[in-house]
């Protein structure tokens, strides 16, 4: 496995109100760049321009809220892969397919190379059930997804409800506003025994303060009474 690549950001520099047009330029143009609507929101995200403002409480909502073409979900699907993916790859293989790998190599610990993903074989089930190993470069999206969901053991009928989702996600922006840029910690929603749990992955020692201050800083935004049922793995490595 390849270490993840240094990705040069070309949005440096540019103001909150900057961004925001960018964004609104991307969303409406003819063909939509996800690899750089994703790299937009990184770029809020990592230069916390809108630390301290009243009016939006991180970039996900000012971007959301502003942007209406563009969902919280999607947008952070983008941001994931544009963290570790180039343009030229994405270009190559697609945003759903790139973001379904990215769930399988959560899912099974699978190495990748985020240069050539293409090379990461994929434990894909037939009609039938059975099982054969296929590289990921030769994966239709529904064979990502079937893959997906035969590791997950996720019944296709229950489905995360939108209100678990969108607490999932608010933890995840909140951990990653504390956490420096380039920390491998995972965030995301998943399933333990039909329950639904959050998991929280490969935190490095030296930042578990700042875990914990990104998640108590979203627990009080949220309210006393709400939280997520069950924390379920948090892998300290």
């Amino acid at each position: 496995m390849t270490n993840k690549p240094n990705i040069a950001n070309p949005y440096e520099g540019l103001t909150e109100q900057e961004a925001l047009e960018e964004m609104l330029q991307l969303v409406n143009g003819q063909t939509r760049n996800y690899m750089r609507m994703g790299l937009l929101y990184n770029y809020l995200v990592d230069s916390k321009l809108l630390e301290g403002s009243k009016e939006y409480k991180s970039p996900l909502d000012y971007l959301c809220n502003n942007v209406k073409e563009v969902s919280r979900t999607s947008l952070l699907d983008y941001s994931a892969v544009a963290r570790v993916f180039r343009e030229e790859v994405g270009a190559r293989y697609g945003m759903s397919r790139l973001r379904l790998l990215l769930s399988y190599k959560e899912a099974t610990k699978l190495e990748v190379d985020y240069e050539e993903p293409g090379t990461a074989l994929i434990q894909v089930p037939d009609k039938k059930g059975k099982v054969e190993p296929k590289l990921f470069a030769d994966c239709s999206t529904e064979e990502l997804r079937q893959a997906l969901k035969l590791v997950r053991a996720e019944p296709e009928s229950k489905p995360y409800p939108e209100q678990e989702r969108t607490l999932v996600d608010g933890y995840r922006e909140a951990i990653m506003r504390h956490l420096p840029q380039g920390t491998p910690v995972r965030v995301q929603l998943n399933r333990h025994k039909e329950e639904s749990v959050m998991e929280i992955r490969t935190i490095p020692l030296g930042q578990v303060d700042k875990l914990i201050e990104g998640l108590m800083s979203q627990y009080s935004v949220m309210g006393a009474g709400v939280g997520v049922k069950r924390a379920e793995k948090v892998r300290l490595s």
